[in-house]
């Protein structure tokens, strides 16, 4: 059995489309899979390069299915085990199961079923593609065959990246070989979502019902996009103490520090917030809480200063406010040309910049 990591050269073996449209009462399905040798030569560099892309991006994670028997998990082992007269049927099951799961009111799009083999390796897997309509690369109905079809209409071939729109993706192995003690060691799937909350959760949480087998790096990143969600949804506490409890965080991060989020939050809360011992433990519970909606099941890690968080809380900082005013500086200007002052007036914060050249263009 390969890591399932481990993709560079690729076999594409059977590929179908169905339509998910929640408009509508229920999904469109094709009755047979793409005849691979007249599908065009873009359309399978695409569908070859979006799995490799998807897999080896640095936001995929490797996770495992909640137990041996959930839908998806049993219709995809269906098709790697017997193709031939499984695969037409059991990738209109994913696309149900799909349909389903999704909100509605996410954009009209179609999921991209493709069974698939690293060449070097026997084992074979399915990946499932969510691809939203973009300028490049979309499915149309054949007026002959009535299948659905993907179509290449760009002039470059478009990556996954949230500016693309190709934002959903997983690939599942053949679970029937992995025992339950081996399902933390040999995952079961990897999967790629740069759509962020609910829209991110009814992929892996309803539709794929699995869970991430996450490393300190994800759980440093999920820390620290939870912290900042748990103290925006705070109202009881001034922008400067939600500012100090955040960068509080980020220095066990920095410091390399083995922590969990309990021991991290009370002494941090004690500190930061001068809370009692009972607001603190009322508001680690709400923490834990929230992380653990965003899949952090494990509340404990060593600290990891990744290039997200570098690029997203150490380089730049960014302010929102509820008057349509956005400011967006290097962090390196924090305390000196920028100052973030609690009001005297009311709940806000007053900004200050000084000292700073404009540009004219």
């Amino acid at each position: 059995m390969m890591n399932i990591r481990e993709v560079s050269s690729l076999e594409l073996l059977k590929v179908i489309v169905h339509v998910i449209d929640k408009q509508q009462s229920k999904p469109f399905f094709s009755q047979n899979d793409i005849e691979l040798e007249n599908m065009d030569e873009e359309v399978t560099s695409f569908i070859m390069n979006h799995i490799v892309a998807s897999i080896d991006n640095n936001e995929s994670k490797v996770a495992k299915f909640i137990n041996k028997n959930t839908d998806v998990q049993n219709y995809a082992n269906r098709i790697i085990k017997d193709a031939e007269n499984q695969f037409v049927r059991s990738s209109q099951l994913i696309a149900q199961s799909l349909y389903k799961a999704t909100p509605n009111n996410a954009t009209t799009g179609c999921i991209v079923i493709v069974l698939y083999k690293e060449t070097t390796s026997t084992e074979e897997f399915l990946a499932l593609i969510k691809l939203d309509k973009n300028d490049a690369i979309f499915y149309e109905q054949n007026i002959i065959s009535g299948n659905y079809e993907l179509v290449y209409k760009g002039s470059t071939l478009p990556s996954p990246s949230k500016r693309n729109k190709l934002l959903k993706f997983a690939t599942l192995r053949n679970t029937e070989t992995i025992t339950d003690n081996q399902l933390d060691e040999k995952p079961s799937l990897v999967i790629l979502d740069k759509q962020v909350k609910d829209f991110s959760r009814f992929f892996y949480q309803t539709f794929l019902s699995a869970e991430f087998l996450l490393t300190d790096e994800h759980k440093s990143e999920i820390l620290l996009d939870g912290v900042k969600s748990f103290l925006k949804n705070s109202i009881d506490y001034k922008p400067s103490e939600q500012k100090s409890v955040l960068n509080a965080f980020i220095r066990k991060l920095e410091n390399e520090e083995q922590f969990t989020v309990e021991e991290a939050a009370e002494q941090i809360f004690s500190l930061q917030l001068q809370l009692t011992p009972e607001l603190i433990q009322n508001e680690v519970q709400r923490l834990e809480q929230a992380l653990r909606y965003e899949g952090m099941k494990e509340l404990n890690l060593t600290g990891v200063i990744t290039a997200k968080i570098k690029r997203e809380y150490l380089d730049t900082q960014k302010i929102r406010t509820m008057e349509k005013i956005y400011v967006k500086y290097p962090t390196q200007f924090d305390g000196t040309k920028v100052h973030l002052n609690d009001s005297e007036e009311g709940d806000g914060i007053d900004i200050i910049i000084n000292n700073v050249h404009i540009i004219n263009d």
